[in-house]
């Protein structure tokens, strides 16, 4: 008895935890169905009227308000569906309880937990009253109370942000913090830093005033866009992984590529990119797929970083595949006002070259090695159940995609994928019918949606910060005279700001810091917004494999018990195609924008808008023209950088793959062309190749 007393305070709190988790998942999806909902009162006042079809247009609307049920639904969508203060703000307050109840294990921290708790609701509750007030008219402004809730709310969300993320990200935004108040005190040697004088008093009244009596700072575009869009697929894929699908996912990844050399961490590869099309998020996937994969490559013979590599390189480029891109394509589109549709297939190609690129890596590294296909007993066939049971994944992105496409609002297409997931789920695999398994999964989704819902706080506070401060604008006019030089220097520059701000930060942080700095030069930049968006976003995610600070590396490195900083730099080589992809699509448009086609096949007019190039511009032969050539070239480049094809690769013919690699990259046929013939008889004709059949022995 003495021995359970101790434990029974955390068990209450995680209890607690979980029904707010709960709660809050429910709220996400009922958010979502707003639509849904609407659309059913309306066909079911239709349908119990007789005669409503015989009514005026304006009749109609009176009728649909005035009835029992679209009385109540208004009701209810004005009080609850649309205010601003619900909307942001009740997000923001379930996800921080759900965490800070259960932030400290030990006993004796109890109280600190739910004194943290206490203090959260009071401030973002009072920030909720402020907002409903000023839906009402009533003017925004600074009183007493927001000079103490602000710096209380903002002090929860970065002690909360370290918890959870580390100190990278909460050093960075106090930098930011810092800088607000002492920008005006800079020398003008500083540069772009020297801002404006202003006294502390002003700049903490500016600072009150934008961020918590507004819908800034933590309440500004990066929160609206995630409550609003995101939160609800967090949901969808935490259900089909608590379905038993993660299982179903790992044995199809086995069975497509386990066959082949290096069949275990082909099957990494494999089942980062379906786990991709769920989840979206890098370092989740490494610790869900990972676990799993990670001592199977290392099993099969490979060293224990690159191990962890495959994995980390594999799972980053869940970020850019479709339909579920995270969090970041949701940003894009709410950016650069473009339907999220056009977002998901510009990425189709290159998150298929990205997967390209990395499965060569991994190929070659094997040949090296001489790490054969995965044995039989490793990758059973699948039942004719399991078979049936992959239903749950075609039948619920089916759903998604399907209206995504046809009738594009994303909330609504993420709560037709969900009951679609669920009721998949319940009919395909009978373990989740359970009430425990179904609270599991609901458990999982707000937890999950809750440490999203913290960090984009955080980078909400960060990106107002550089807004506010000026900063933007003065580094946006140094970017739009960079932008006045040659195209490669331009794109050098905002590659290298994504890959060093994204050093410890999360991909949407780093994507909102460059395009806001890029918002007022945008123009100077010769670029579709489209093009140079997702350009940003590439890099940003490259960042999370790119040393000294990778962390999806760093993820994988402790799975793989491999050092952090090699696995980085193994991760960063398996996944150069990452690096590449984004030039390869600036200089071949076709790569994003041919297959918008797609739309006009189905019925609709020509996909047009300022955000994208006039796709009639691009041709079949473009697109056909660039799939062979940079399959050709990252198949050079990944040999030459593994130093292994059929054979051994000697130094001068490494360095002759690299440079004919790129050169077949290049956007002027006069160089492409006789670049790919020259790979190809780099590859085929080969004294080498010739003479595999006494070399082909790997050591």
């Amino acid at each position: 008895m003495t021995s359970e007393t101790p434990n029974r305070g955390p068990l209450f709190d995680k209890h607690v935890a979980d029904v707010i988790a709960i709660v809050f998942a429910m709220v996400i999806v009922l958010y979502s169905a707003s639509g849904p909902i609407s659309e059913f009162v309306r066909w079911f006042i239709e349908t119990t009227t007789p005669g409503f079809e015989e009514l005026s247009r304006r009749d109609q609307r009176v009728f649909l308000r005035e009835h029992w049920l679209g009385a109540g639904y208004r009701a209810f969508e004005q009080g609850f569906l649309l205010p601003t203060g619900l909307i942001i703000g009740l997000p923001i307050v379930l996800s921080f309880l759900v965490t800070l109840l259960t932030l400290h294990r030990k006993e004796g921290l109890r109280w600190l937990n739910w004194t943290l708790a206490a203090l959260a609701v009071t401030a973002f509750s009072s920030w909720i009253v402020a907002i409903f007030a000023s839906d009402a008219g009533v003017l925004p402004s600074a009183g007493t109370i927001d000079f103490i809730m602000f710096p209380l709310a903002t002090a929860i969300t970065l002690y909360l942000t370290y918890r959870l993320f580390g100190g990278f990200i909460v050093g960075f935004c106090l930098f930011w913090v810092i800088y607000f108040f002492v920008k005006g005190d800079l020398p003008s040697w500083t540069g772009i830093l020297a801002g404006s004088e202003a006294t502390v008093s002003q700049n903490l009244r500016q600072m009150v005033l934008q961020f918590w009596a507004q819908t800034g700072g933590m309440f500004g575009q990066p929160i609206q866009v995630v409550t609003g869009n995101v939160l609800i697929f967090i949901v969808f894929g935490a259900v089909l992984m608590a379905s038993g699908a993660g299982d179903l996912l790992m044995k199809i990844a086995n069975r497509l590529t386990g066959g082949l050399t290096g069949g275990a961490a082909h099957a990494a590869v494999a089942s980062s990119a379906l786990f991709g099309t769920l989840s979206g998020a890098a370092i989740s996937n490494v610790v869900s797929t990972g676990v799993m994969t990670i001592p199977v490559i290392r099993k099969s013979g490979f060293k224990p970083a690159f191990a962890g590599a495959v994995e980390a390189a594999a799972s980053t480029g869940g970020q850019i595949m479709p339909p579920v891109m995270g969090v970041v394509a949701f940003f894009v589109a709410g950016q650069i006002g473009l339907e999220y549709r056009y977002i998901v297939i510009a990425a189709i190609m290159p998150a298929i070259f990205y997967y390209l690129g990395t499965f060569l890596a991994v190929y070659f590294e094997a040949r090296k090695l001489g790490i054969g296909a995965l044995p039989d007993s490793a990758r059973p066939k699948l039942t004719r159940k399991e078979f049936v049971q992959c239903l749950v994944f075609v039948a619920p992105l089916g759903t998604l995609s399907y209206f995504l496409f046809s009738q594009p609002s994303v909330p609504k297409a993420g709560f037709y994928g969900l009951v679609v997931a669920l009721v998949a789920a319940s009919i395909l695999f009978r373990e989740f019918r359970s009430p425990a398994n179904l609270w599991r999964a609901f458990v999982d989704a707000g937890r999950m949606a809750a440490s999203i819902v913290v960090i984009v706080t955080a980078i909400g506070l960060i990106v107002g910060l550089i807004q506010t401060s000026g900063f933007a604008g003065r580094l946006s006019l140094l970017l739009a005279e960079v932008a006045d030089g040659p195209m490669p220097i331009v794109l050098a520059v905002v590659a290298l700001g994504a890959i060093v701000l994204g050093m410890g930060l999360p991909p949407g942080a780093t994507y909102f810091i460059i395009v806001i700095a890029l918002s007022s030069g945008i123009d100077t930049v010769s670029i579709a917004p489209l093009t140079l968006h997702l350009f940003v976003v590439f890099f940003a995610m490259m960042s999370t494999v790119t040393p000294p600070v990778a962390l999806a590396a760093f993820a994988a490195a402790p799975i793989a018990g491999a050092d952090p900083i090699k696995t980085g730099f193994q991760a960063a080589k398996i996944a150069l195609a990452g690096f590449l992809i984004p030039f390869v699509f600036v200089y071949h448009p076709a790569v994003l924008y041919k297959l918008q086609v797609i739309f006009e096949w189905f019925g609709e007019e020509r996909v047009t808008s300022k955000a994208m190039i006039d796709i009639s511009t691009v041709t079949w032969f473009d697109f056909g023209w660039i799939i062979v050539a940079f399959t050709l070239a990252m198949w050079l480049i990944a040999s030459a950088i593994a130093g292994f094809d059929r054979t051994r690769l000697g130094v001068a013919e490494r360095v002759l793959r690299l440079l004919v690699g790129f050169a077949a990259l290049l956007p002027q046929m006069i160089f492409a062309a006789p670049a790919l013939l020259a790979g190809l008889a780099l590859i085929f004709a080969s004294p080498r190749f010739a003479a595999r059949g006494a070399q082909a022995a790997p050591r």
